[in-house]
């Protein structure tokens, strides 16, 4: 537990609060979901951030300076997963002939 706690003492104010808000702003935006899907997709923004954000920086080679915009990327694209997942969750059926469709080169 200490560990998370250290790791998470690492960042920056600057790159907690453009997390927070790019996952708060994903989350404001999404329409067909109530509060409990806006906060799941919410959560899921921040922790896609938290945990790839410097992997990521590191794997691309990256300078710190990118920090903060890796991060709110990651925000959005953790967001966005998961309020895929909810949505596929709702109707498997249609959320596999999606992805087959995307994979074989068909426009949705």
């Amino acid at each position: 537990m200490a560990e998370w706690l250290e790791a998470l003492g690492r960042f920056t104010l600057t790159k907690w609060a453009v997390i927070v808000g790019f996952a708060a702003l994903g989350a404001v935006m999404q329409r067909d979901m109530g509060l409990w899907g806006r906060a799941l997709t919410f959560a899921a923004g921040v922790m896609a951030a938290v945990v790839f954000a410097d992997p990521v920086r590191s794997l691309l080679s990256l300078d710190q300076g990118w920090s903060e915009a890796l991060a709110a990327i990651l925000a959005l694209t953790g967001r966005n997963w998961a309020a895929y997942a909810i949505r596929a969750s709702r109707d498997p059926a249609a959320a596999a002939g999606e992805i087959l469709s995307v994979w074989r080169g068909r426009k949705g």
